[in-house]
């Protein structure tokens, strides 16, 4: 079902070929319109976003990581880690977020303290932020049936992104290249396309695709003091084709819509230390030396390895037929991840 609640002389909002999607405000949380914002769907590349938004702040961004095999062995798009050879954890978030690389999203994970503490933390961030239909399974979005999201909570999710400047910086950014500690260079390049063609007033993006998935994105724009996110799954075209009418709809018709719902208001993220990358062998080991780098990331009795499986959504959404413009009200649920 679509969700719009046009005022009179509102644009009729154009059809979008995706099985969800949602049009928010950046700055007020406002949601201008969306299609099965809640439905639950595989994430691909998207989930990156959450792995950044959560892992970044927890490491020194100049600390150098050794790749291991588990990094390197990585199934789909990769950058071209190197089992032992050092890179610097920003050029491995680099990659992550520029290049979608599946290597360098298990290396953060791995330099946070391991997969399973970083997912443990992923999942914690994203029920702090309110996206209660996530559920993070892998940093990299390789398909897993446990692993689910929804349009709404990457708009949730892209949001938080934008407050960071280390990732918006990373999301501006075109081509870069990587150097490892012997000297060996990686040439990273943005998959972005709507970066690439120079699109005025993009501030980021990022796309994921497999074979569960299908295509995703979620993406935000600037125009004068307005600044909108569009995030889309299981959409057919290209991402620029594919997003360019609701963002255009959405500049034009902001202030002709009632919202239809609310992103959720979260405070501040509460303040971590930035840790040195964890040191391994190839194989994963933690080296020696590192017992309070360990014990840091350790899980604690009260805390969860696992993923979050449910919770209560509070947030309500507000929608009217634009017909008779009848006001409903729709609690978001909370749902189990399905199988």
């Amino acid at each position: 079902m679509t969700y719009v609640n046009p005022k009179p002389g509102a644009d009729r909002l154009p059809r979008i070929p995706a099985s969800s999607w949602v049009l928010a405000d950046a700055d007020t949380g406002e949601i201008l319109a969306a299609k099965e914002p809640h439905h639950q769907y595989p994430p691909a590349s998207t989930i990156k976003v959450l792995t950044a938004v959560t892992l970044m702040p927890h490491l020194d961004l100049n600390s150098t990581y050794s790749a291991t095999l588990q990094d390197v062995n990585q199934a789909g798009t990769r950058i071209g880690l190197r089992a032992g050879m050092s890179n610097k954890v920003s050029d491995l978030f680099a990659g992550m977020l520029m290049n979608s690389g599946n290597d360098a999203a298990s290396a953060v994970a791995n330099a946070a303290g391991g997969w399973e503490p970083s997912l443990r933390l992923m999942n914690e961030e994203a029920a702090r932020l309110g996206a209660k239909d996530t559920v993070a399974a892998t940093p990299n979005g390789l398909d897993r049936t446990e692993q689910l999201t929804s349009a709404a909570d990457l708009a949730i999710i892209f949001r938080e992104a934008l407050k960071n400047p280390d990732i918006t910086k990373i999301f501006r950014t075109k081509t870069l290249d990587a150097q490892t500690v012997n000297g060996r260079l990686i040439h990273l390049y943005n998959h972005n396309k709507m970066l690439q063609l120079n699109y005025p007033g993009h501030l980021g993006a990022k796309t994921g695709t497999t074979s569960m998935a299908g295509k995703t994105v979620v993406s935000a724009f600037k125009r004068g003091n307005r600044t909108l996110i569009v995030a889309l799954m299981r959409y057919g075209s290209t991402m620029e084709r594919a997003s360019k009418p609701l963002y255009d709809w959405g500049f034009a018709n902001a202030k002709k819509v009632e919202p239809v719902g609310q992103l959720p208001t979260v405070g501040p993220r509460p303040p971590v230390t930035p840790r040195p990358a964890l040191q391994v062998d190839e194989n994963g080991t933690p080296k020696s030396g590192q017992d309070e780098l360990l014990a840091a990331v350790a899980p604690t009795a009260n805390s969860s390895s696992g993923v979050n499986s449910s919770g209560a959504v509070t947030v309500l959404l507000l929608f009217a037929a634009a017909a008779g413009a009848v006001f409903g009200l729709m609690r978001w649920r909370a749902r189990k991840p399905t199988t």
